[in-house]
């Protein structure tokens, strides 16, 4: 045997065995380092993701605090210029508390500025804190907007075209030119010198269900659509966002600092000048004052028409206080507002009026107008809901006014292409069908008093700019 090459092959695998000891010893610490690597860009990631959670939550904690102001203002709780307020805990999640606090200055004016700020404490990285600044306007204006709902906006069916026009300077469509309006109009108003306009906001927050706050489909929205902080917008292939000079789709006119503000309202609470009526089932007339500023007011318990060929007919300036539902169905049923004539209904009950719908005979979205009364309801989970129902349609055109920021509203012009004229404010609303909706910016003139307030602009304080750096809370008591 050659000793020498036994012992040269005896020195080569020891070599060799070395060298896939070391190989295998490079390769789990390179395999190390990467499991290392991706499990802190996985805990990072998850971290990253609890915390965006953590300042959705925080966020709307702030605008909470919001409520809370505004609710302080119109109970008559504020007695200085400079009025505080907190809520420890008003939120409790397992290890997380939220915490609310809110600054109200020139508070005793007719312009109020609120700071609310939202904490989240217990987060692993620190306290999660969102900021906003809120200016206020006593008064509320409900139809600033056109078309709005707390809880979200559905458009269903094709070729729905939402726009606006101004009822003052004549009919929708109308040549501006031959208006008998009495004022001066706009030189900016209108489309081609046509009484239509592209000055409808679409609005709706949402933030109940954090989810899609205007379901546009296919509709065309010749103005605006607004939404709140966290909710989307949901536009379909055919539909567009945009203004008359245009035609196509601007991404610049959905907006994302939407505010829903709208408190419920009772009914006057005056005596009922015309008397009562108990149900109504049967062709009946309503007559009214010479003057809308002074109705006359009845109190009604019940509408209820069905079978065929009824009618409700208003003459002259009438109130309905509702203590039951309204119910008009059937074939040729229907409300008639005669020419010269207005109706107003205040109610916290359903209403549902199909038939042959609403006929307002001079076609003014004022002269037929809903106050819906009722509070939203809450289930065992604290999940809210619409506290009414309100589905109104008309006879191939529908002029209406709905305030009912507590109701689930359905509009609808009737027929294929039929067409509403007005405004309206729910919890969720719904125009269904081939309707058009066309906002009736006359509408803005009203307003309420009574120590409601209108937010006027939303910000959040982002430290981004000088006007978004954050109030400094530690120099108030709370």
């Amino acid at each position: 045997m050659n000793h020498n090459n036994y012992r040269s092959r005896h020195l080569s695998l020891r070599s060799k065995r070395g060298s896939a000891l070391i190989a295998a010893v490079l390769c789990s610490f390179v395999v190390m380092i990467l499991a290392g690597s991706y499990l802190k860009m996985a805990t990072n990631e998850y971290k990253a993701s609890v915390r965006s959670t953590l300042y959705s939550s925080s966020l709307n904690l702030a605008e909470s605090g919001v409520e809370m102001a505004i609710a302080a203002l119109q109970d008559g709780s504020v007695t200085t210029a400079t009025w505080t307020g907190s809520s420890i805990a008003y939120l409790q999640d397992g290890a997380y508390q939220g915490d609310v606090y809110y600054v109200i200055t020139d508070a005793l004016s007719s312009n109020p500025v609120v700071h609310a700020e939202g904490i989240l404490r217990g987060h692993d990285a620190g306290d999660v804190t969102k900021q906003v600044r809120v200016e206020l306007s006593s008064g509320i204006a409900p139809f600033e907007t056109g078309l709005s709902a707390r809880n979200g906006i559905t458009f269903s069916g094709n070729g729905v075209v939402l726009d606006s026009y101004n009822s003052k300077y004549g009919a929708y469509g109308s040549l501006l030119a031959s208006s008998s309006y009495a004022g001066t109009i706009p030189a900016d108003f209108g489309d081609g010198g046509y009484n239509r306009n592209d000055d409808i906001y679409i609005a709706s927050d949402a933030l109940a269900v954090v989810g899609i706050a205007v379901a546009q489909g296919n509709a065309d929205v010749y103005g605006y659509v607004a939404i709140g902080p966290g909710s989307t917008a949901s536009i379909g292939p055919n539909g567009k966002v945009t203004s008359y000079d245009s035609g196509t789709h601007d991404a610049s006119r959905v907006l994302g600092d939407f505010y829903a503000d709208f408190p419920v309202i009772t009914d006057p609470g005056e005596l009922s000048t015309g008397g009562s009526y108990g149900l109504i089932n049967s062709t009946t007339t309503i007559n009214g004052s010479a003057s809308k500023d002074a109705p006359t007011q009845y109190d009604v318990a019940e509408i209820s028409l069905t079978g065929n060929n009824k009618s409700i007919i208003i003459n002259g300036h009438v109130r309905l206080i509702m203590g039951g539902d309204i119910s008009i169905g059937g074939n040729s049923n229907q409300f008639v507002v005669n020419s010269g004539g207005s109706l107003t209904i205040y109610t916290d009950e359903d209403i549902s009026i199909t038939g042959n719908g609403i006929v307002n005979s001079d076609g003014v979205a004022e002269d037929f107008f809903i106050y819906g009364t009722a509070a939203t309801t809450f289930d065992g989970s604290g999940n809210e809901s619409a506290g009414q129902s309100i589905s109104i349609r008309g006879n191939g055109q529908l002029a209406a006014s709905v305030y009912a920021p507590s109701a689930a509203i359905t509009m609808n012009g009737g027929g294929t292409n039929g067409s509403v004229f007005g405004g309206m404010v729910g919890f969720t609303a719904s125009v269904t069908g081939g309707s058009a909706f066309h906002f009736d910016e006359a509408l803005r003139d009203i307003t309420f008093g009574g120590g409601s307030y209108t937010i006027e602009s939303w910000l959040e304080m982002t430290r981004q700019t000088a006007a978004t750096t954050p109030v400094d809370f530690s120099v108030y008591s709370f």
